[in-house]
């Protein structure tokens, strides 16, 4: 081979060297294009998957917390308890709320003064109605400085009414304070172990109570205590005094005596404990209902959702099935 067929050979061999390589490169470069495109878009795709759980995610996780807070709300009275029960002592909670929490009770305290009264006083006892009587808040019942009832009278009149006046004249027969400490014994001896008074109203704040305790209470007076039932269970009543004289016609503070099943009840309010309330439903010879709220700001709305509650807990399972 001559020197010049050499150097064509060397030429001819560079040029498809320069042509390998450039079509390589380019060909890399087209690959890896499509292989980024793809990285790419598998990753995006991956993302927006992950957005879409978690989106789906906070989506469930407010339903699930908005029907937990339209459960919450249903009953907005701070403290509220149902519990079935009957004559033989056989009982279960229908529905509870705070039922533990110490609270004032206001006129709820009027329970224990007629428990007190029916286990210690002489119904037939006369009562002058005192000046210091007279100055207890409200005018319910009717009453007047100097005039004679008997403690029977003054009973219904507290119940009935729910008399701070005719409440605290049955507490000055014995004295204030002896009657008070009657009251605190009672509910030791019923073991309501979160309950205490102060006075024979509930005016004062630093009476209170638990809805638990108090429904111990009303069971004991309505399975114990004819009287209480005979009182509490009446719409109205005419009010003779022990001349036989006319008082007044008292009419029941409870408007649910004698709609859902409600045979008897007791109101309270103040300022401080808010809207309080108790009824008894008899569901049948032997079975009963009781129902108390504590702190509401509409007492009867509240009491209404609470027996609607139950009434429907109560419908799905017999008591003791």
């Amino acid at each position: 081979m001559t020197f010049r067929e050499i150097i064509k050979s060397f030429i001819i061999f560079g040029i498809f060297i320069t042509f390998f390589c450039a079509t390589f490169l380019s060909a890399s470069s087209f690959l890896s294009s499509d292989v980024n495109k793809n990285l790419t878009a598998s990753v995006s795709d991956v993302i927006n998957i992950e957005k879409k759980s978690i989106k789906n995610d906070i989506v469930l996780v407010q339903k699930n917390e908005d029907i937990e807070s339209k459960d919450n709300e249903e009953i907005t009275a701070l403290s509220a308890i149902s519990i079935e029960f009957s004559k033989n002592r056989k009982e279960r909670i229908l529905f509870s709320k705070n039922s533990k929490e110490v609270l004032p009770t206001a006129s709820l305290a009027k329970l224990m003064t007629a428990l007190v009264v029916m286990k210690r006083y002489d119904l037939s006892q006369e009562v002058v109605i005192s000046k210091k009587a007279m100055e207890q808040i409200g005018e319910q019942g009717v009453l007047k400085e100097g005039e004679v009832l008997t403690i029977e009278n003054l009973l219904y009149i507290t119940l009935i009414e729910s008399s701070n006046r005719a409440a605290f004249a049955i507490s000055e027969v014995l004295g204030k304070e002896g009657f008070i400490g009657l009251m605190n014994d009672e509910a030791k001896t019923l073991g309501l172990s979160h309950t205490h008074f102060e006075d024979s109203a509930g005016l004062n704040g630093k009476t209170y109570s638990t809805v638990e305790d108090l429904a111990k209470l009303s069971q004991h007076l309505f399975l114990n205590y004819p009287l209480f039932l005979k009182i509490v269970g009446n719409k109205q009543y005419d009010l003779y005094l022990p001349d036989g004289t006319f008082h007044h016609k008292l009419v029941n503070t409870n408007e649910f005596l004698g709609r859902d099943q409600v045979v008897v009840g007791k109101t309270g309010y103040t300022h401080e404990a808010q809207g309080c309330y108790m009824v008894i439903q008899k569901i049948d010879e032997d079975n009963f209902v009781v129902n108390i709220i504590l702190g509401a700001v509409d007492r009867s709305a509240e009491l209404q959702k609470l027996i609607n509650i139950s009434s429907d807990i109560r419908n799905k399972t017999l008591i003791g099935g």
